[in-house]
């Protein structure tokens, strides 16, 4: 009988001291400086004030957020409830702080103010903090925005209207992830709406073996929206896409970085002012691949890219300079024998069908590639197209001039007629370029080169 008193007094005193053992674990979680940064962008919860109790804790801390070389702090107020096996922390805007910590970003401050945005996270006792994010519905004149008035050249509003959006993050050391929902987010401006019916996105990353994300870390993700609709002013047409979603990956395996994307559309739906459907199409499938780059040198293209010098550059001379980053990127990956890979689909009926597959391969080395580029290319395409393909495209561009195209390609033997299909592939080795099994050269090197633009 003792043995059983001892025990429970033990129980007894192990419940009552939990509370204040979960407390500390998650005082340690939460006071600690929580970093990430990936694609330019960094957030960083810096931890202030924390004061803890029996069940309950308060703490204030901020969010720096740097995007670029532009640092904003917002300063957060959290309420923390201690629970069995971790916390349950409140998160709120420190509104009394806010316009003095964003002074010089007024209209961020008032934006924020209004949105009035609200956390929820859960910390665990072994670390890693979930959180919860909810912001209310709004319509907002984005126009003025710093990011968005510098690719804009009219001075009109843009408003931004959405309804309540709820978006998730998980953080911890091996792994970052987020999440977004909207039911309902709709643009307007002079040229016409967009809205967005069912937005959601889903995002994780990874970090290196340094714990670090960088420009580039490897992630996998998606957005998606059932509905897409764009329509012109004076609502004189619109454009309807069906279950719009694109899937993405990035992975690295050493040195060697690897990448694909992939659009897919259910459906496309063109009408006109009358609301008189013109016509339907789809399924859509678009597939860009990336394979066996190295890491480094696509960093640094991504770098320059990125650098606001770049950016600020006439247009002509910042193409000539992504032109020579994008050489550059690939003259030191060589070595690997990096790849391009596409690949489309478009409609399902054979006559409306439209499919093509590529593969492009780059070696040799940084020298041979400067000087003869093309003998470092070897190109594998094939490509199949229904007569009535360009009709697809009525309402999104002029089919004529696809038809007269094809004509073309038949008449020069570049597709071969097979009933209501047109077909065709093209090889390239050392410099060579065979259409259908038929060395066509000289006239291919002519269109690659009109094509590029000065490129080589």
């Amino acid at each position: 009988m003792r043995k059983w008193i001892i025990l429970v007094l033990v129980l007894l005193a192990v419940a009552a001291l939990w509370p204040w053992y979960v407390g500390g674990q998650v005082e340690d979680t939460l006071s600690a400086e929580m970093d990430l940064g990936a694609g330019g962008l960094e957030l960083r919860h810096e931890p202030g004030i924390y004061e803890r109790s029996y069940r309950e804790a308060r703490s204030e801390g901020t969010l720096h957020v740097r995007d670029g070389t532009t640092t904003y702090e917002i300063p957060l107020r959290h309420e923390v409830r201690h629970g069995v096996l971790g916390a349950r922390v409140e998160t709120r805007l420190d509104h009394a702080a806010l316009d003095d910590a964003l002074a010089d970003h007024a209209a961020l401050a008032a934006v924020l103010q209004r949105l009035k945005p609200e956390a929820e996270s859960r910390s665990g006792l072994g670390g890693g903090v979930t959180t919860r994010v909810q912001v209310q519905g709004t319509r907002l004149d984005i126009a003025q925005w710093s990011a968005v008035a510098e690719d804009r050249e009219s001075e009109s509003p843009l408003w931004l209207e959405f309804e309540e959006a709820l978006g998730q993050f998980a953080w911890s050391e091996e792994q970052a992830m987020a999440s977004l929902s909207i039911p309902r987010l709709r643009l307007d401006h002079a040229d016409g709406t967009l809205v967005f019916e069912g937005l959601r996105q889903v995002l994780a990353l990874e970090p290196d073996a340094d714990g670090v994300y960088g420009v580039l870390p490897d992630y996998e993700g998606g957005v998606a929206a059932d509905r897409m609709e764009w329509t012109g002013p004076g609502c004189e047409g619109s454009l309807l896409l069906e279950r719009a979603r694109i899937n993405a990956f990035q992975s690295t395996h050493g040195d060697r970085l690897d990448s694909r994307a992939r659009l897919e559309i259910d459906r496309m739906t063109v009408t006109r002012g009358t609301q008189r459907v013109v016509r339907h199409s789809g399924p859509m499938d678009l597939q860009l691949g990336l394979e066996r780059w190295d890491r480094a040198a696509v960093e640094q293209l991504a770098g320059t890219l990125r650098d606001p010098a770049h950016r600020r550059q006439e247009a002509e001379q910042r193409r000539d300079l992504t032109h020579a980053a994008m050489i550059d990127a690939v003259s030191q990956s060589l070595e690997r024998s990096p790849a391009v890979t596409l690949g489309a689909i478009m409609n399902d009926e054979p006559e409306r069908r439209l499919e093509l597959e590529g593969n492009l391969v780059f070696s040799g080395t940084p020298d041979g590639f400067r000087m003869r580029p093309v003998e470092a290319i070897a190109l594998d395409m094939q490509a199949a197209v229904g007569l009535q393909w360009p009709e697809s495209l009525v309402g999104l561009a002029d089919p004529q001039p696809f038809n007269r195209v094809l004509a073309a390609a038949e008449a020069d033997a570049w597709l071969e007629r097979d009933g209501e299909i047109l077909s065709g592939t093209l090889a390239m080795r050392d410099g060579r370029i065979h259409v259908n099994d038929r060395d066509r050269t000289a006239s291919a090197l002519g269109l690659l080169f009109a094509a590029a633009g000065g490129m080589f």
